[in-house]
């Protein structure tokens, strides 16, 4: 059974319909892959997601329970990750950027420590937890926006073409990453690309 249902999203922009009646259910522990081409509504749709952007219509079922768009909003906020491709990173420490939604949520001492351990030692980045966010390559960056997220243990994850912006390399790697973070019992995934090798690695 899905625990959360978006039903005939629409979603209008300078006169232009991006989304029209678009509907997506969500079941614990599945990976969704959604692949089309540049500019044909993909990020707006992980926007609305997220609870970034407003649709201009459109329902919301949570644990099949309609929600308003303030509850769904609040709801959001504390189950759902939106990794963008091109992710901002704190001016500090690896480990403080990673460290940094736990510490909103008033999480402190050894338990944050631990879990923020957990999340390196997932994305194989202990070496890199004292290093600042200033000197990261391109592929670092985003393996630490990916470990920040998934150590708020989100319900759902909303992927941006988290590899898009990476060489070949790069990707190979962080492919690898992607599966352990998104192999977590019970966690759901949307995964958007335009790029269908990708999409089917």
């Amino acid at each position: 059974k899905p625990w959360l249902e978006a039903k005939d999203i629409c979603f209008n922009s300078h006169g232009q319909q991006i989304l029209d009646r678009l509907s997506l259910a969500f079941r614990a522990g599945e990976l969704t892959l959604l692949v089309g081409r540049n500019g044909c509504g993909k990020t707006t749709l992980l926007k609305i997601l997220a609870g970034l952007l407003r649709p201009d219509d459109g329902s919301f079922l949570y644990g099949g329970t309609e929600a308003t768009w303030p509850q769904r909003y609040k709801l959001l906020q504390t189950e759902v990750c939106y990794l963008h491709q091109n992710p901002y990173l704190f001016d500090t420490s690896v480990f403080q950027n990673i460290a940094y939604g736990l510490k909103c949520r008033k999480l402190a001492g050894r338990e944050l420590e631990q879990r923020v351990h957990r999340a390196l030692e997932a994305t194989s980045m202990e070496h890199l937890a004292r290093r600042h966010s200033r000197e990261l390559s391109g592929g670092e960056r985003q393996r630490v926006a990916m470990a920040r997220a998934w150590v708020l243990s989100p319900r759902l994850m909303l992927l941006d073409e988290p590899l898009g912006s990476l060489d070949r390399a790069l990707r190979e790697r962080l492919t690898g990453d992607l599966r352990t973070i998104l192999s977590r019992p019970g966690i759901t995934a949307l995964y958007v690309t335009h790029d269908q090798s990708e999409a089917f690695a």
